[in-house]
């Protein structure tokens, strides 16, 4: 079976950044496709190979395609029509993947084409498959009309609906620890677990993405996908196997049982004020919040997650916070709680905080970590995400991949952050004042 992907957005930061990578390394593990990249900034293959950065006499070089086009001309169908027909030849078993990596917006227009091109290809066997990134639209209401579109051209078995996350080896790893490990199992309650944090600290701003972001904003970035994906694995209950149904079937259980948020801060790092000279930019770029999971084993449990630019530190971890019993005799002095790190960014490690006596110091406890870095152990088998993402979409794999039903129950936790007009304005390269308070007024404090 001959494959070739029709990349939309061909020349943006996503295929620029992490698919062409992505292409390049599966060519070289001798999986055999084309790549059409569509876009309207250049002219000519030879100026695009050299903006990308893929070498002339590369495998990519070889497969890759480029098709100046524009959903606004008419006779770029035409052209993109005559290019398939030119590497589809006499070859009778054909898969076109359509990958719209554009804003939701334009998934619309691009939908329609897609129907019009492909309604009007020829093949003995010409099947399809239709990839979009997140955010899946703007809102529910939304969401519900694209993908209302979407099935009307393809069949759900043909959609793969992109969050990158499910792709990083920390995810599936999640499922691993809390599943494979007995004594991880018996501590993974709300008897043992006093909270969790959930923290998406990046240090650049929204620079040249400023008119994308406009439109999309921390919550849609971020806190509809990434945040909630993350939130479904540190609570769903064991699947019967590890099926794509099943583990989907225990992710929407968990996102049914949060309820809306309202307890949360919208905010806006202060320098980008001055990123538009016509009028002021209202998007926020961070977010602070708390949810609950209204569960039987994680009921009482909360979790405190804060996500947004302009940082002083890049890290991205999960804490969680075992419960501290003072029972133990004659302590002379307070020891450290208990708890499990998992670190995503910088590095990608699994910590377990326990206390330990200091030498020659009494009985004096010092906490310290018994430590797992997945580099350290695994570095020469660890693929990048889209790698995986992509690797599954030509094996016709969905494990790595949200449902629609996943997609518009986490639409619905988000939809008062999506209403709400108050944003703080915050110091470039600090913590927001609401951030610090959220957690604060529960009495305890962020780990970093």
């Amino acid at each position: 079976m001959k494959q070739i992907f029709i990349q939309f957005g061909g020349t943006g930061d996503l295929v620029q950044k992490k698919l062409i990578p992505a292409y390049e390394t599966l060519l070289g593990k001798n999986y055999d496709f084309h790549v059409i990249a569509l876009g309207r900034r250049f002219e000519k293959q030879q100026e695009y190979l050299e903006a990308m950065g893929i070498q002339p006499e590369s495998r990519l070089s070889r497969a890759l395609h480029y098709l100046h086009f524009s959903m606004e001309d008419s006779s770029s169908k035409q052209k993109l029509i005559d290019v398939i027909h030119s590497l589809i030849g006499d070859i009778c078993d054909i898969e076109l993947i359509y990958y719209i990596a554009l804003q939701p917006s334009l998934y619309e227009s691009a939908i329609y084409d897609i129907r019009d091109i492909h309604e009007n290809l020829q093949g003995c066997r010409l099947r399809k498959k239709i990839v979009v990134e997140k955010p899946f639209g703007f809102d529910r209401t939304s969401a519900k009309y694209y993908n209302d579109i979407l099935v009307s051209v393809f069949e759900d078995s043909e959609i793969y609906r992109v969050d990158h996350y499910l792709g990083k080896e920390f995810m599936q790893n999640l499922l691993v620890l809390r599943f494979y490990n007995d004594v991880i199992k018996g501590i993974w309650n709300k008897d043992a677990i006093d909270h969790i944090q959930i923290i998406f600290d990046e240090t650049h701003g929204v620079d040249q993405r400023l008119g994308f972001y406009e439109q999309i904003g921390v919550v849609r970035d971020t806190i509809q996908n990434h945040i909630l994906q993350i939130v479904t694995h540190l609570f769903m209950g064991e699947p019967v196997d590890f099926s794509p149904q099943q583990i989907s079937h225990e992710k929407i259980k968990v996102l049914k049982s949060i309820a809306p948020v309202t307890d949360f801060y919208l905010s806006r790092y202060e320098s980008l004020k001055y990123s538009r000279d016509d009028r002021p930019v209202e998007t926020p770029t961070y977010c602070s919040f708390k949810l609950m999971v209204d569960t039987y084993d994680f009921s009482d449990i909360p979790v405190y997650v804060r996500t947004g630019k302009m940082q002083k530190e890049a890290i991205s971890m999960i804490y969680i916070a075992f419960k501290h019993f003072k029972s133990t005799p004659d302590r002379e002095h307070d020891v450290t709680d208990n708890a499990m790190i998992i670190t995503i960014h910088p590095e990608m490690t699994i910590d377990l905080q326990l206390n330990m006596k200091e030498p020659n110091n009494s009985w004096e406890a010092k906490p310290v970590r018994l430590n797992f870095d997945h580099f350290k152990t695994f570095r020469v088998n660890t693929p990048e995400a889209y790698q995986q993402i992509i690797e599954k979409i030509i094996i016709s794999d969905k494990s790595l991949f949200p449902s629609m039903d996943e997609i518009m129950e986490a639409w619905n936790i988000v939809e008062p952050m999506l209403k709400a007009k108050d944003i703080e304005e915050y110091p470039d390269k600090t913590l927001p004042d609401s951030a610090t308070s959220l957690i604060e007024q529960d009495g305890r404090t962020w780990f970093v």
